[in-house]
């Protein structure tokens, strides 16, 4: 009974391989941010540099939240892109084919190596 917990924390590792940062086009951090309120956004901002924000919210005329377990913000004008975190469904598909795969194969090992061929 031991392997459910395992088989479970090998599945939330892989769990971020089922998402994908979806940008949001012609909307305002402050709008995402009020409608989805979501986990995280990834700004991005002139310099083609990127920030993923923890926790976001709306304070003035920024865009704050964490990074790196400190507060940070970005003023709002300076944001060129902003993007979410969304399922992606081909990655899901592609995991759970990869694992299925993996475990057809280990099986089939298990299975091949428990047979007397020539010496029984």
């Amino acid at each position: 009974m031991r392997r459910r917990p395992t088989v479970v924390a090998v599945l939330v590792c892989f769990l971020p391989a089922c998402t994908v940062w979806q940008v949001q086009p012609g909307i305002t951090p402050q709008q995402l941010i009020a409608a989805r309120q979501p986990d995280a956004v990834r700004v991005t901002l002139p310099d083609r540099s990127q920030i993923v924000l923890d926790q976001p919210r709306i304070t003035g005329d920024s865009v704050a939240g964490i990074v790196a377990g400190r507060d940070s913000s970005v003023a709002a004008s300076n944001v060129t892109q902003v993007a979410i975190r969304q399922i992606s469904g081909g990655r899901t598909v592609g995991l759970v084919l990869g694992l299925g795969l993996l475990a057809a194969t280990i099986a089939a090992g298990v299975a091949l190596s428990n047979i007397c061929i020539l010496q029984c």
